[in-house]
């Protein structure tokens, strides 16, 4: 495989970046990376990782990955957890930096007991953010339902890493389409938060953290999106690759996760400026303003009729959040009509500027099951000046992954519909989006990835099939960058504002399989499923394809 020297393109990509870029990027673009895949074929991995891209998987080597987490001097072995590494720095002590370099190691020692319990997630038994059962107040043991782990080594990366142990922390396993059991064949989404049982406790200044799997987006998509919304000036969160192990899997595994930061205050802090002075309130949820969340239409009488979405304490990103400024923005736009002056109408009330870069980078990036394409992975900012922004959310469905191979510019729910409807919010928008095609070539994505793949490489987290996809998303750097100056051109024009459910098939609204002459849904698939716009591709990395096919059309509703 022929790839482009690191050196000179890392070098490029690094100057070009703004600042807060700078901030979230890993300490330059040296250290090695990871994630894990999509497709059902779970790939273990041992102390030497992998043998590269293409290569097959191993366990219990001593080169490539280092281990798994070795004993050090002044801690004491674990009989419960054989094989968990020893402790040999004090937590308080511990030199680590979570997001600045890859390859931090954290190891799991969770009992059979919690491991029951956090499972019964998958196989429909309790969701513990749901009410207790019959409405009891109080659980046998007072912990609410809480999940956790008796121990969570940390190892920094590096031969000279030492190892504390930040004992008893809530973990939780989430998700939607990446939803896994935690077992022997499964690799989980954990979410960990680590002062639940110890007050104040952080990890390197991080209270919670999410290791997320990459079953969907495949090993590269998430890192890599999430550099390019920071890159572009938009705020995201921190992420990075680490080394996962657990008494689960056995002391002899070690998993490539990627380890993303949550949304929480110090993410607001960092990006103070770009958000009018930090954060005031954050929720994040799936739907739309005055939309029951059980149907995909919204509510035309007011939130009256239902619960507002806001209404919903576990929507609340932070400890509490005061609902009473965006319910009335709710409100507001129920009583806007769409059309000329909606804009103008909501001027107090929502950051146009940062919601017109939002839609040009979800439509430039192709992040299709998200707010505005399908009223998904929504996270709301409530501004420190009052007004209101979209934040990026599990963006490892992108850059043509198969559910999404295309993502129209115009967006369907109630704030990009209304912002279509406006031909001067419209024409804002488009003015915007040349700007996104600009910043995004200057960025140089292939770069990027180059870099990602060769850090990878380093660390030894590649696996079979990531040739491929790095192969395919160079491919689609490349095609992406060529197409969109024509495509924003296509765009000049107001789109019509269809239904929700329903796209612009050229002049009129119908369902995305009714569009191209009545083509039809590829044999099997409902016509609402993922991957309706395309089937996958040769290598089972999702990518899009399928002649005779309806068009990969993605606005449209994702079956649950």
């Amino acid at each position: 495989m022929l790839r482009p020297s690191l050196s000179s393109a890392a070098a490029t990509y690094l100057r070009r970046l703004p600042l807060p870029a700078l901030v979230a990027l890993p300490v330059a673009a040296l250290q090695p990376a990871c994630s894990d895949d999509h497709y059902h074929d779970h790939h273990y991995y041992g102390s030497n990782g992998g043998s590269g891209a293409g290569g097959s998987s191993s366990v219990g080597g001593t080169s490539g990955g280092g281990t798994s987490g070795t004993a050090g001097e002044g801690g004491a072995p674990q009989p419960d957890y054989p094989g968990a590494p020893v402790a040999n720095a004090q937590v308080g002590e511990h030199d680590l930096d979570i997001f600045g370099v890859v390859g931090n190691r954290y190891w799991f020692a969770v009992s059979d007991e919690q491991l029951e319990t956090m499972n019964a997630v998958v196989g429909g038994g309790p969701i513990f953010d749901e009410p207790l059962p019959n409405g009891d107040l109080y659980t046998p043991d007072g912990s609410e339902g809480t999940t956790y782990v008796d121990h969570l080594w940390i190892t920094a990366a590096g031969k000279a890493g030492k190892t504390a142990d930040y004992g008893k922390v809530q973990v939780k396993l989430v998700g939607q389409s990446t939803l896994r059991a935690w077992n022997r064949r499964s690799i989980p989404n954990l979410n960990v938060d680590v002062d639940e049982f110890i007050d104040e406790q952080r990890i390197d200044g991080f209270e919670h953290l999410r290791f997320n799997n990459g079953q969907v987006g495949s090993i590269f998509r998430e890192r890599l999106v999430l550099e390019l919304y920071a890159g572009l000036d938009y705020p995201a969160p921190l992420t990075t690759f680490a080394w996962v192990s657990s008494n689960v899997w056995g002391p002899e595994l070690s998993v490539p996760y990627t380890l993303v930061e949550r949304y929480k205050p110090s993410f607001c802090e960092r990006w103070e400026t770009q958000l009018g002075g930090g954060c005031v309130n954050m929720w994040e949820f799936a739907g739309d303003f005055a939309q029951d969340p059980g149907y995909p239409e919204p509510i035309g009488g007011g939130p009256g009729l239902v619960p507002s979405i806001f209404d919903d304490p576990n929507n609340c990103q932070f400890d509490a959040c005061d609902n009473t400024r965006v319910k009335e923005l709710e409100q507001k736009m129920l009583e806007t009509p769409e059309g000329e002056g909606y804009k103008a109408a909501l001027a107090d009330w929502i950051h146009w500027p940062s919601f017109h870069r939002f839609q040009c980078l979800s439509w430039v990036l192709a992040t299709g099951d998200d707010a505005l394409h399908n009223q998904n992975n929504v996270v709301l900012v409530e501004r420190g000046d009052g007004r209101f922004q979209y934040l990026p959310y599990s963006v490892d469905i992108s850059l043509g992954q198969e559910w999404y191979p295309v993502v129209t510019l115009p967006g369907n729910n109630s704030t990009s519909r209304g912002c279509q409807s406006d031909p001067e919010c419209w024409a804002d928008t488009i003015e915007t989006c040349e700007d996104v095609i600009a910043d995004f070539a200057a960025l140089d994505p292939e770069a990027l990835l180059t870099s990602v793949y060769d850090e990878l490489l380093a660390e030894g987290m590649l696996r079979p099939g990531d040739d491929r996809r790095y192969e395919f998303l160079r491919d689609w750097f490349s095609a992406r960058l060529e197409a969109l100056p024509d495509e924003l051109e296509s765009n000049r024009e107001p789109p019509l504002t269809c239904e929700y459910g329903q796209v612009d098939c050229g002049g009129y609204c119908d369902y995305p399989y009714n569009c191209g002459g009545g083509c039809e849904p590829p044999v099997g698939e409902p016509a609402f499923a993922p991957g309706a716009g395309g089937a996958a591709g040769a290598d089972g990395g999702g990518e899009a394809g399928g002649p005779g096919e309806c068009p990969p059309i993605s606005a449209y509703s994702v079956a649950r």
